[in-house]
């Protein structure tokens, strides 16, 4: 949409000067005598307008969204670019060679297995970062075979080539070893869903079953041995339903799974687990036997193949077995309920075959295979179909690179590949594959399923990687050494006309728009956050702080630090960290001037913002605080207030921002099932009330009433309900002001899932204690602009991709079809970020400060509906303009 305002005369009107200015869908003409004192307002929904000016024609229609795409509800918006940090883990011993490395699955630990010629073997963990954990170290004069971690319990068992088998616990260092059952290498470790059970075997045959406790000890001896007489190849537990296995409610959860999140809710009633975990489990064998061991460990043979079995898997929803062989052979099989088993599929999956073969099996019964070549092929055992993935020069990709290994994220559907030339490739699922096969979105065309990523460089062949824990890290082996790759939404801010934008994971890109100068800024450090002001330029990485000055043409170091403060926030020349129960005042050299205190029950501060002289702080017990920065010494502004007593379903506060008087502050949540809430919270800390906008409603808690209230309503439901806020910003200046970025909300279960189409929209709201919360504007952001950064009347301000912030990239469904990106920028310094005119002010971008207050006044009192005061106003915007001040 576009807002204009047209001043002229009307020829049909005896002399009187006609102001007509398009506002949304609404056009106001007015017509004024100065001699008679008297003037005429005529409002209208027009569809095609007439401007003042002649010969100038404006034609107003209502903006076309964008098609709205399917999300599952709940998945983080990522507007932002993101990046992948390699964190290099910090080994004891750099001459060893890793030969193993496995995640836990919900906790950032990895554990690597090493060899080297003067040593022998040893296993060692390592934390998110790399950091290696000294008190973890084991090592033998024979290599490890196998690792595998408790599924809920920091306890890893290890394997050895000599028999021995041992469980190594995470922090303690706490090692108990097994009584010694086996003579040879250790050939498979599995542990039963809730692991009650481990299950041992080697390369004689010998198996064997354990019984532990809770807490991942040992109870007694073994449960039972058997001997299969041939080398044992793998083991798969049967698999409970995910309502009585723990594991697999977890892993649901963590892939967005409604009823999953809900049962894990922690102010929710306790969760009902089954009786009894699934015991039962299969095992294969180097002649092709696979073997059915029950829950009381009595064991019988189920079915056998032509070749030493490498891979079982279990596909669930048909209650069979999927067997891959050394000579790469998929067979099926359906299982009976009192034993028994037939086949019902059998194909080849590639003519290459060997021991460099890496083959992954997912939840959503995809069978992955990468056998050295330069694609990767793909079952899709549900529909019976396959397909290949190629890589692409044209990306990045070198010819004749070769894939080594795979690894699959279901959280996120990042399908990993890694390469011959050191390179990571990533395949992000853009449609969720439909069990439905006649559905209309069903796509035969099912390697469009995939899209290929810009490739992530490590150094050397990369032999092995793997997803894991919670946080979706990312282990990457080149036989040299072990980095860990952690995705990270690239840093930005903007402040007091200031914006930086991180470009890679040691560098920014500063732009300053009063001298219109755009600056690289290099770190020594990976950036984690960034925070600007007028002067300078902040960094820190969770263990580091430093601080940059503005000076010219340049930035240049000022002070450094060490904090493990994980926020910050700057005012002035005071930088504000946090600690347990504290918020810490800093010189930049980072000097402690002032504390401020947290009692035990205010919690933890987790969450700093600052908007002129305003600070808030919001803490893990969903606790608020505001603080008056203007004098020498911070000073409460109000009380602490927790929000828990005002918001039902509040799990956990997700930001919040004061406006530039302190009177407003606003605030997103999670909820308690882990979902984002669909309103944005706002506490005025004057009359001490919580109010909110509901996006999925596109209704406000409060509010008086408009004029035309029921078509305007309806037009403001229609337009944006059905959303959730994933930001917000209040103005800089004006405390009436805040915008939001607000994404589509999906509760139904879509084959499209994900889609790389973005409905993102930004509202613009108006706040004040005596009218509530009223809609200012809005429409959708365009493509090519990555997030919203500030609002800084009259501009919105986004970061943008490289040459995508410019004018023709600006959609018709914009407020303007224009838009102003920093000129004068270095060749070295890309500019990241674009400036976009409010509505109101496209025209009058460069007013001065009456005029822009004014026109501010007069949007305002247009909302509320009093005709009166924006009259007033328009008054002030006339006279100001006569008197030369402004070109329109």
């Amino acid at each position: 949409m576009t807002s204009q305002m047209f001043t002229g005369t009307n020829d049909g009107s005896a002399g009187n000067e006609v102001i007509r200015i398009i506002h949304g869908r609404m056009s106001f003409e007015l017509q004024i005598n100065p001699r008679r004192g008297f003037f005429f307002l005529t409002t209208s929904w027009n569809i095609q307008l007439a401007a003042g000016k002649e010969g100038h024609t404006g034609d107003q229609r209502c903006s076309q969204k964008p098609a709205a795409y399917k999300r599952r509800d709940g998945e983080p918006y990522r507007g932002d670019m993101a990046v992948y940090f390699d964190h290099r883990i910090e080994a004891p011993d750099i001459s060893a060679d890793p030969s193993l490395l496995t995640w836990h699955s919900t906790l950032p630990i990895l554990a690597v297995a090493s060899s080297s010629p003067a040593s022998g073997g040893c296993v060692d963990l390592y934390l998110q970062q790399g950091e290696y954990v000294e008190s973890c170290h084991v090592e033998r004069p024979h290599q490890a075979a196998v690792l595998r971690w408790h599924p809920l319990k920091p306890v890893l068992a290890l394997g050895w080539e000599n028999g021995e088998v041992m469980l190594l616990t995470h922090p303690s260092g706490d090692q108990a070893v097994l009584p010694s059952v086996h003579t040879a290498c250790i050939a498979l470790l599995e542990w039963s869903g809730s692991g009650s059970r481990l299950v041992t075997g080697d390369q004689t045959g010998a198996l064997t079953v354990w019984k532990l406790d809770a807490r991942g000890r040992l109870i007694g001896n073994h449960l039972v041995k058997h001997d299969y007489n041939k080398p044992l190849t793998c083991c798969i537990f049967k698999p409970t339903s995910p309502g009585d296995d723990v594991t697999l409610l977890a892993r649901a959860s963590v892939s967005g799974d409604e009823s999953a999140l809900d049962m894990f809710s922690w102010k929710g009633a306790p969760l009902k687990m089954g009786p009894q975990e699934g015991l039962g489990f299969y095992v294969g064998t180097s002649d092709g036997t696979v073997h059915a061991v029950d829950e009381q460990c009595k064991t019988s043979p189920l079915f056998s193949v032509e070749s030493s079995i490498k891979k079982l898997f279990y596909l669930e929803k048909r209650g069979a077995l999927a067997v891959v062989t050394e000579t790469l052979m998929l067979s099926q099989y359906t299982l009976g309920p009192e034993g028994g088993a037939h086949e019902f599929m059998k194909v080849k999956l590639s003519s290459k075959a060997g021991q460099n073969v890496d083959i992954i099996w997912t939840e959503n019964s995809l069978l992955i295979t990468a056998t050295g070549e330069p694609t990767i092929r793909i079952w899709d055992l549900e529909r019976d179909d396959n397909y290949v993935l190629s890589l692409d020069e044209i990306l990045g990709f070198e010819k004749g690179e070769m894939i080594n290994c795979v690894s699959y994220c279901a959280s996120r559907e990042i399908l990993a590949a890694g390469t011959s030339h050191g390179h990571i490739a990533m395949w992000k699922m853009v449609m969720q594959p439909s069990s439905n096969s006649s559905s209309s979105s069903y796509r035969t065309d099912t390697k469009a399923l995939w899209k290929l990523q810009m490739p992530t460089e490590i150094n050397g062949n990369v032999t092995q990687l793997q997803w894991g824990s919670i946080q979706n890290l990312l282990a990457v082996n080149n036989s040299r050494t072990v980095l860990i790759l952690c995705e990270h939404v690239m840093s930005a801010h903007f402040s007091q006309q200031v914006a930086a934008v991180q470009l890679t994971p040691r560098q920014l890109s500063v732009t300053h728009f009063t001298t219109g100068t755009t600056l690289p800024l290099q770190c020594d450090m990976h950036i984690q956050g960034v925070c600007v002001s007028k002067d300078s330029v902040t960094v820190w990485n969770g263990k580091l702080v430093s601080v940059y000055e503005l000076s010219g043409t340049g930035l240049h170091i000022t002070g450094s630090f060490p904090c493990d403060s994980q926020v910050l926030a700057v005012h002035d020349e005071n930088l504000y960290t946090v600690e347990p129960n504290r918020v810490q005042i800093r010189t930049p050299q980072g000097t402690v001037k002032q504390l401020l205190t947290f009692s035990k029950a205010e919690g933890n501060p987790v969450l700093l913002n600052v908007c002129q002289s305003y600070l808030v702080v919001g803490t893990d017990t969903a606790h608020i605080r505001v603080y008056d920065l203007s004098r020498r010494d911070a000073k409460a502004h109000c009380s602490a207030k927790n929000l828990a007593d005002h918001i039902t379903m509040l799990g956990a506060l997700r930001s919040v921002k004061c406006n530039a008087n302190g009177s407003q502050v606003s605030i997103l949540i999670s909820q308690v099932n882990g979902r984002p809430d669909h309103k944005v919270y706002f506490y005025d800390t004057e009359m001490d009330i919580v109010t909110h906008f509901d996006f999925f409603t596109g209704r406000p808690s409060s509010g008086v009433s408009q004029p035309d209230e029921s078509d305007k309503q309806k037009f403001q439901e229609d337009e944006f309900s059905g959303r959730f806020p994933v930001s917000h910003y209040w103005d800089e200046s004006e405390p009436r002001l805040i915008v939001c970025e607000t994404v589509p909300v999906c509760s139904e279960k879509s084959p499209n899932g994900s889609s790389e189409l973005e409905d993102v929209s930004v509202v613009t709201l108006f706040c004040t204690q005596e009218h509530g919360l009223l809609l200012q504007d809005c429409f959708s952001k365009p493509s090519g602009l990555q997030a919203l950064l500030a609002l800084n009347v009259p501009y919105y301000y986004f970061s943008c991709k490289p040459g995508e912030g410019h004018p023709g990239t600006t959609e018709a469904s914009l407020p303007s079809d224009q838009s102003e990106s920093m000129r004068g920028a270095p060749a070295a310094s890309p500019q990241m970020v674009s400036k976009r005119p409010l509505r109101d002010f496209v025209g009058l971008e460069k007013c001065e400060k009456g005029t822009r207050d004014a026109m501010l006044n007069f949007s305002f009192y247009l909302t509320v509906g009093d005709m009166d005061e924006a009259f007033k106003a328009i008054k002030l915007i006339k006279r100001s303009r006569e008197e030369g001040g402004d070109q329109a």
